[in-house]
């Protein structure tokens, strides 16, 4: 027999959704996922075959639709993801290893955490490579513009506005809210290149991962 076999609701609720990758894929439709192909670039590490298999066990669920939407039932999860962010960002237990660092999936979050509004009216290309990543995971380009924003894993040719090489451990840790910009620009393996005033301009760009600590701190009141 599959399952727990244990009348408590935790149990019951494990057996949907405890499985590996699950939650994450409930996560990436939190955040905004609409296809297939968006959850894996949020996922980059999850084999195919066991993407399906989740979102299979989650339509059978009722958490998630044909059409890869949340339903009221999955949208009811809401909480519960962002509570788990809570506990990881403040307990030891769970901190941030090099095994974490993922440059695919911290620009993917970066693309889906632009603040349109705050770009400037022309558009822009901002590089960024990653100095201590292979070559395969090492430079992206971020096209930003009020229209919609693009991610590339190739250059297109486009005249970079902005170039910024950085360690990947200390991009995530501000992307995370663990450290200031100032932080970012005083590291001596930063650097950034390109037009002074909208090297001034680029972190309010940004709105920065949904689980800053400032983020959960606003979400309880």
């Amino acid at each position: 027999m599959s399952g727990y076999g244990q009348f408590c609701a935790v149990a019951r609720a494990l057996e949907v959704l405890g499985e590996r990758w699950t939650l994450l894929v409930v996560r990436e439709l939190l955040m905004g996922a609409s296809s297939f192909g968006d959850i894996r670039r949020g996922l980059p590490r999850i084999p195919k075959a066991t993407l399906s298999a989740r979102l299979r066990a989650l339509r059978a669920a009722g958490i998630v639709d044909a059409d890869y939407r949340l339903t009221e039932t999955g949208s009811a999860l809401a909480p519960v993801v962002r509570e788990l962010a809570r506990w990881a960002v403040t307990t030891d237990a769970v901190a941030l290893s090099e095994h974490d660092l993922d440059t695919a999936a911290l620009t993917w979050d970066m693309q889906r955490r632009i603040d349109i509004d705050a770009l400037p009216a022309q558009p822009v290309v901002l590089a960024l490579e990653f100095s201590d990543r292979p070559p395969a995971d090492r430079r992206f380009w971020l096209h930003l513009s009020r229209r919609g924003v693009d991610l590339c894993r190739d250059d297109t040719g486009a005249p970079v506005d902005l170039w910024l090489t950085a360690p990947t451990e200390t991009l995530t840790r501000w992307w995370l809210g663990e450290s200031r910009w100032t932080d970012v620009l005083g590291h001596p393996e930063v650097h950034l290149h390109g037009d002074l005033a909208l090297q001034r301009r680029l972190p309010a760009w940004f709105r920065r991962y949904a689980f800053t600590p400032d983020a959960l701190a606003a979400a309880s009141g």
